[in-house]
């Protein structure tokens, strides 16, 4: 028996994180099990971001999303593959895994006036100067020892320097 964890809308998510959408009319709808490709994504950031698309599994009809949701969590659903919808899926996940991808209806809005939204998986913009090295193995230290190495960029004065002042 699996449980329906959190549900919005149409849309949900069951306690093993799996997600499903409940599509067709009202009185003739099947689940559609949907993909996702970003890790660390709110169940609302993938809903609103579009992250997700379908898997190409499929059930049964349903006389309404109710009865879908209680047949999910009674373990009564027969799954199918769709390769159609496998196809379609693919292609809107590939469209939609885009680093700067942003729903229509987002860049709609914007363009109406609304805030512009930053996609939740980007990292953000730094602060200041950043260092296009990878860090040390050390933790950042430059080693005191013979043979530690300090930072190439890192600009040492010789004895002579410091003498000449």
């Amino acid at each position: 028996m699996t449980r329906i964890r959190q549900r919005r809308g149409r849309h949900f998510i069951d306690e093993k994180g799996r997600l499903y959408w409940i599509n067709g009319p009202e009185d003739h709808c099947y689940l559609s099990e949907q993909r996702q490709w970003r890790r660390g994504l709110s169940f609302d950031e993938v809903l609103d971001w579009k992250q997700c698309a379908p898997s190409g599994v499929v059930s049964q009809r349903f006389g309404s999303p109710q009865a879908a949701c209680e047949a999910f969590e009674h373990a009564r659903v027969v799954w199918v593959s769709d390769l159609y919808l496998r196809r379609m899926g693919d292609q809107m996940a590939a469209h939609r895994s885009a680093d700067d991808y942003k729903p229509t209806a987002m860049k709609q809005a914007e363009e109406r006036g609304a805030r512009p939204r930053r996609q939740p998986w980007l990292l953000p913009e730094p602060a200041g100067p950043v260092c296009g090295l990878p860090p040390r193995a050390d933790g950042g230290a430059a080693s005191a020892e013979p043979g530690g190495l300090p930072h190439p960029h890192r600009r040492r004065r010789s004895a002579g320097q410091l003498t000449e002042r």
